[in-house]
């Protein structure tokens, strides 16, 4: 018969596992114990301790957009302009303070167009910009408190919320004449005297200087016209 192996050979035939299961036993049957002694059961109360100061603040960061005087350049030379140069322009925001600011004009009368079909003014911002086309009866861009009443040989007639203006043609080489009221009605004869003779005048004047520039594009044009054709360059044959 085959003899079974007592306790001393079964441990010193036992391998790693097996001793370290018994050794987790052996831990936990001390816990257990340990427990069952009151181990853990007589812990001292918390004392409550009084709140520490506060954290300082930090300083305040350096700005990063820096002071408004160093973007002046920016102002001076707007980007989004073909010219680089700042422009007027005029915003309408709808409220009664606009009575006030339409009784100002900065439009420069540059021409008129009198026909039987069309009677119409054209103006042009005074500080610069593209000009515009005003019908008689017609309101012009950017001044909507306006209204275009007639329109003369050398001279435009607005109605604004404070009055009648009246716009003069600007003529080129002097500087252009400040917007105003109209002047009071004179009596009539001398009213219709006056108009007749200034009117007859600006006609004249306006054909000797059509007159005058149309001979000055002929002479121009004649010794162009006369002079021999030069010969092509190119290799001889």
């Amino acid at each position: 018969m085959i003899s079974e192996p007592s306790l001393r050979q079964r441990l010193a035939h036992a391998g790693l596992t097996t001793w370290l299961l018994a050794a987790v036993c052996g831990w936990a049957l001390l816990l257990w114990l340990a427990a069952l002694a009151g181990m853990g059961g007589r812990l001292a109360e918390a004392v409550p301790q009084p709140p520490g100061p506060l954290p300082a603040p930090l300083p305040p960061a350096p700005d990063r957009i820096g002071p408004l005087g160093q973007y002046a350049e920016a102002a001076a030379r707007p980007l989004f302009t073909e010219d680089r140069r700042p422009r007027a322009f005029i915003a309408s925001v709808g409220s009664e303070e606009d009575a006030g600011s339409g009784s100002r004009v900065d439009f420069v009368l540059t021409g008129v167009v009198i026909s039987p079909q069309v009677r119409l003014a054209i103006v042009q911002p005074a500080n610069g910009g593209e000009a515009q086309r005003v019908r008689e009866g017609a309101t012009p861009d950017g001044a909507p408190g306006w209204r275009l009443l007639s329109v003369q040989p050398r001279r435009a007639v607005f109605d604004s919320p404070s009055g009648q203006v009246t716009l003069d043609l600007r003529v080129f080489g002097a500087p252009a004449p400040p917007p105003g009221l109209t002047k009071p009605e004179e009596p009539a004869s001398a009213t219709n005297d006056g108009g007749a003779t200034g009117d007859s005048a600006a006609l004249d004047e306006l054909r000797r200087r059509i007159e005058a520039r149309r001979a000055q594009l002929q002479e121009t044009a004649t010794p162009s016209a006369d002079a021999p054709a030069k010969p092509l360059s190119g290799p001889g044959k």
